[in-house]
């Protein structure tokens, strides 16, 4: 090692006890890999991160770390030394391709600071021991290779921003696609990862993205119905995205305490027009999702968002009995929903309205 400022870094992360000896050991190997444009490359995430940067080449199997190093090279020209350099056996095979190799080929290509960004955010997230540095890693950064324009740009800023989460967000939502689950195409995919960005950065934001791909995910190894057309209408606005957000957290609380869902966005036409079902229950209780405090709608604002939710919960009321309006706030207390469960009930007299909080909609 030449560099003097890389190895006054990698003994003052061993001197902190934010590396071990062991950690310190397999990081110098991995360091050592690589070629001169590697070693440059880590120098400066080094630099830039620290202990972090440590910690990553510590902490990740071969593998992994020359798939990070060597990202968005293109083919055949990754960043990393002889093979014969490689000694980790028990990490690196000579006869399979690398992870990233495959997407690289697909031509997806990273500017220089999107592969700091993401390095840097990879570095951070290798501080949390739920991730799994090895196999979320590797997941993350086929991901990343594979997304293409706005998609990996949305996907890069999260790692580098939000650490840990952006990494399962990043992976959480490629899973929806080929990889796995096959709820939506790559398109989709790259929407849903744009939308994400955005709406985490917008001023209408109700929870971290994090816990919207969390909710997202356990909802989609349940197989319920319906969430390629939540997604997809949860896409494209901050708003949309909003309304994404409220959908998915009502459905999990329902899933975690028993309860099955039929379908999401479930169509309905009726005598009043066609409208959809955000959560249809198994038991036929049609339940719509307001991601909205209604206790702070303004005086001026609450005539016409009163006659707008009525005339989408008479549609509900040609169809169901048991209706359910879940918002933010205290629903119960909100003028414009009282009235709109009075009108309801007014107008369907073997109609029940209720109003819960989307943390409380288990119990209907």
């Amino acid at each position: 090692m030449d560099d003097a400022a890389t190895q006054r870094r990698f003994t003052e992360a061993y001197d902190s006890g934010e590396v071990d000896s062991d950690e310190l050991t397999t990081a110098l190997t991995r360091y050592d890999s690589l070629d001169a444009d590697g070693k440059a490359e880590f120098d400066d995430l080094l630099a830039r991160n620290g202990d972090d940067a440590a910690k990553l080449a510590a902490r990740t199997d071969s593998d992994t770390f020359d798939d990070i190093m060597s990202l968005g090279c293109g083919p055949g020209q990754a960043s990393l030394g002889s093979v014969s350099s490689l000694t980790d056996d028990a990490y690196y095979s000579v006869t399979a391709p690398s992870r990233t190799s495959a997407a690289l080929a697909s031509g997806s290509y990273l500017s220089a600071d999107a592969k700091d960004d993401f390095r840097a955010g990879l570095a951070k997230a290798s501080n949390d021991h739920d991730v799994d540095v090895e196999d979320d890693f590797s997941d993350v950064v086929d991901a990343v290779e594979a997304l293409d324009g706005d998609g990996q740009r949305a996907a890069v800023d999260m790692v580098n921003d939000l650490g840990a989460d952006g990494v399962r967000v990043t992976n959480g939502a490629t899973d929806l696609g080929s990889r796995k689950h096959s709820v939506l195409t790559d398109s989709e995919v790259d929407d849903l990862l744009t939308s994400y960005d955005s709406y985490r950065k917008s001023d209408i934001a109700t929870r971290d993205v994090a816990d919207v791909q969390k909710d997202i995910d356990q909802i989609a190894e349940s197989d319920v119905e319906g969430l390629k057309s939540a997604i997809k209408s949860g896409t494209g606005s901050d708003t949309n995205t909003k309304g994404l957000d409220g959908e998915v957290d009502a459905a999990t609380n329902l899933l975690d305490d028993g309860r099955k869902i039929d379908k999401l966005e479930t169509d309905i036409d009726t005598s009043k027009g066609e409208t959809d079902i955000d959560v249809d229950l198994s038991d036929g209780t049609a339940i719509e999702v307001k991601n909205k405090n209604y206790n702070e709608v303004p005086e001026y604002a609450r005539s016409s968002r009163e006659s707008e939710l009525t005339k989408k919960m008479e549609k509900f009321a040609e169809e169901r009995d048991e209706l359910v309006i879940a918002a933010r706030g205290d629903p119960s207390n909100a003028d414009v929903l009282k009235n709109v469960k009075n009108n309801i009930e007014t107008a369907y007299p073997d109609t029940n309205v209720q109003l819960k909080h989307i943390d409380n909609v288990d119990e209907v």
